[in-house]
């Protein structure tokens, strides 16, 4: 494979078709967005039946914010997911749109923003399934994670902070089953990973179902290995580049965000969570993912382009 000129032709491509930008800003919507909690709780053997994991004054501070705005808080929190959920189905059509519109004019014909966009909506019950599928590990360890650990939480918030022996204990086991679960879980989130850009294309290019696309892209993939680890080196090193970038963006937006309660603590002042905070946090987030899917909206689109090209050339060598 001529990398230089696969690349050269990837940016050509979207230089010359800035529309598929647009399509990256909404393919870039809410990606990324991961975050990780980690809990490390002694239990020290003693005579006591129970422990509290919290500070003394937690639970009551906790539970009087609840009654206060628990209401809303759930609103806020229904309202979210929603919003989360019409974010994700944006980005996998304009996902769609991004490769039909670059195999398209790779074969010469002419494409604008909306036929792309519809022909990605075209699809997205495969792209809704093909993402489940792929996914459905880490979705039922995720979802197992929340509920038992927001059941521990919430049990101790309702025993007034305190924790029996037992039930520490319990924990403790499960949260060890759980991480070495999240260890085997790693090196299939690689493959997923890789495989999935490939098993996308299948889906929408190929015109395959669900379950041949995952086998399809897994022998692109098997079949060209030295080509696909090189690709994801390159692309390892112009992230990189692109999160410089990014971050010269964010982090001012971040600090304004979160400076005031890191100045607050700073100055060894009473750190308060009113609405008028969290109204702030949640308006700095929003504006956070927006300014970071406008600066990766050039890599998202670029990539696209260069793994949609990519695997025209795999499929034209297999043939």
């Amino acid at each position: 494979m001529d990398y230089g000129q696969l690349f050269r032709r990837s940016w050509d491509i979207v230089w010359q078709n800035k529309y598929l930008f647009i399509l990256g800003f909404l393919a870039a919507l809410g990606a990324g967005g991961n975050a990780g909690s980690g809990f490390n709780y002694n239990f020290p053997s003693s005579s006591t039946s129970s422990t509290s994991p919290f500070p003394p004054d937690f639970v009551d501070e906790v539970t009087g914010f609840w009654s206060q705005y628990g209401g809303l808080i759930l609103g806020l929190i229904c309202f979210f997911i929603i919003l989360g959920i019409v974010f994700w189905l944006i980005r996998l059509a304009a996902q769609g749109g991004l490769i039909e519109a670059v195999d398209r004019i790779e074969t010469g014909e002419k494409m604008s923003f909306g036929a792309a966009f519809s022909a990605g909506v075209a699809r997205i019950g495969g792209l809704i399934g093909l993402h489940l599928l792929i996914n459905l590990p880490f979705i039922i360890f995720g979802l197992i994670f929340s509920v038992v650990g927001g059941s521990f939480f919430m049990t101790a918030l309702r025993q007034g902070g305190e924790i029996s022996e037992a039930m520490g204990g319990t924990f403790a086991i499960l949260a060890v089953c759980g991480g070495l679960v999240g260890c085997l879980l790693v090196p299939v989130g690689i493959i997923v990973q890789i495989v999935y850009p490939f098993a996308q294309r299948g889906l929408l290019l190929q015109q395959l179902g669900v379950m041949d696309s995952i086998r399809h892209g897994w022998q692109v993939v098997r079949s060209n290995i030295g080509d696909v680890i090189l690709l994801i080196i390159a692309f390892l090193v112009i992230g990189f580049l692109f999160g410089l970038v990014t971050a010269v963006f964010t982090i001012p937006l971040a600090f304004l965000a979160v400076g005031p309660f890191i100045q607050d603590a700073i100055q060894g002042n009473e750190i308060s969570f009113g609405m008028t905070e969290i109204g702030t946090l949640a308006f700095g987030g929003i504006c956070l993912g927006l300014v970071g899917a406008a600066v990766n909206s050039v890599l998202t689109a670029y990539r696209s382009a260069t793994v949609t090209l990519a695997y025209q050339h795999f499929l034209e060598k297999q043939a």
